[in-house]
Order: structure tokens, then sequence, then C-alpha cells
């Protein structure tokens, strides 16, 4: 009976995480580059049948994969000259203090001394470094190639990983590689679009549909918890009387 328990309360974590991913997903639903994050549930239901019967370990329960979807967003003009959106594969690179991040995040700004940088202040790279950008009007080919008033001066630096789960996010829209050190390439495009932005490719109605199953697999998890508690609290009750 007490495995039991275990086993149903066990369950009902990665339920829980997959809550938190799906509302940090409506939450950014509007965020720009956004990539919404999947919650893999290791074939649950079929692993706490076999904890309920003792079939599978209960002190190993199943566990919530979390796992950032990179498909491609909706292309959303904005013509604003600082927007930029990437149509296909790669990274907009950007310096932080705490290293080198990557985003899909395309909404940039030029700070007080002339600097290209992400709408947090951090400056976005070049592929010689931080872009210094003098007064004039600025244009961005597909290639990234950036020129102010038809003057090339310089070209935004697009990276791309072999396997982008290597990414973990970095806070806002930033990802950072994670353990294994692995190094981006730098790869030449014709995919920058100046004056859009990508849209995050959370879908909403999908979000909120299966934010209602979690929360109904949920809440059976929480009767089937309360059922096999009041069974043995009055199995305890039970035996208690029994005449010696």
């Amino acid at each position: 009976m007490l495995r039991g328990i275990a086993a149903a309360a066990s369950g009902m974590i990665p339920r829980v995480r997959k809550q938190e991913a799906i509302a940090n997903n409506l939450a950014n639903s509007s965020s720009a580059g956004f990539k919404r994050d999947r919650v893999f549930l290791e074939d649950l239901s079929r692993a706490q049948v076999k904890l309920m019967k003792g079939e599978a370990d209960w002190q190993m329960p199943p566990r919530a994969v979390t796992a950032i979807d990179f498909s491609q967003g909706t292309m959303e003009r904005t013509d604003h000259a600082l927007d930029f959106a990437i149509a296909g594969d790669g990274f907009f690179a950007v310096s932080t203090p705490e290293g080198e991040r990557y985003t899909r995040n395309g909404h940039f700004d030029i700070s007080p001394d002339g600097v290209l940088t992400t709408a947090d202040g951090n400056p976005v790279l070049g592929t010689n470094g931080q872009l210094q950008l003098p007064a004039g009007t600025i244009t961005v080919s597909e290639a990234g190639a950036v020129s102010v008033d038809g003057r090339e001066v310089g070209s935004l630096r697009i990276v791309q990983f072999a396997d982008p789960k290597v990414l973990v996010r970095a806070g806002s829209s930033l990802l950072a590689v994670g353990t294994g050190g692995v190094t981006p390439e730098a790869v030449p495009t014709n995919a920058i679009r100046q004056g859009f932005l990508e849209g995050s490719n959370v879908s909403t109605i999908e979000e909120m549909v299966d934010m209602i199953t979690t929360y109904r697999y949920f809440e059976s998890g929480q009767k089937a918890i309360q059922m096999q508690d009041e069974t043995l609290g009055k199995a305890v009750n039970e035996l208690g009387r029994v005449p010696i």
C-alpha cells in the first residue's frame, strides 16, 4: 500500500514540471524569437501501472525530460530598421558579462556610444567583435552585411550548432552552451530579414489543451493518493480493534 502511494506521488511530480513548462510557454507566447519547452513524460502511464502492481522499483519514479523546440516561428513584419529575423537555422551571437550567448530575438537597439545591442543592452556580435555603428541610415543585407549610408561597416555573426540540444536557457530570450563546451560554427547565410521579427513558436491553443489534459491527469493522481491513504487509515484503525 505504501508503495502504491509512493508510486502515485512520484508520478505526479513530472506532471507538475509539465504544467510549469506550459505556463512559461504561455507567458512567452508573444515574445519575439521565443522557443517553447516541450516536456516528454517517459511512458508515464505504463510506468505508474507497473509501480502500483509492484512490478517495478518504486524508488525509481518515471522522469520528465524537458527539451527546447527549435522549430521556426512566424515572420512578423515591423518595418523597423533595427529588427531582424533569421529565416531558417542559426542564431545571433551576443556578448554578455557571463560570456557569449545566442538568441533568435532580433529586436536590437543602438547604445549611446553607437554599439548595436539587444533590447537588454548586451552587444550584438559581428564577425570582428562588437558592431560600432556611426550615425546614419542602417541597412542589413540578407547575407548579414551591415551598412550605414551605403558604406559597409561590418557583418552580423550568425552561428549554428550541429545539435541545438546542447543549448540551455540563460534568461529572457538568451541561450547558452550547456555542459560539454561545444563551440558554435560561424556560418554564411542569405536568410537575414531586416524589418522583421520571428514570432514565438508557441501555439496558445495547443498549450491550453495540453494544460487541461495534464491537469486532469494530476487530479486523477491526487484522487488515487487520497483513496489509498483512506484505505490505509481504515486498515490501521480496524487492525487496532482486532481482539487479542
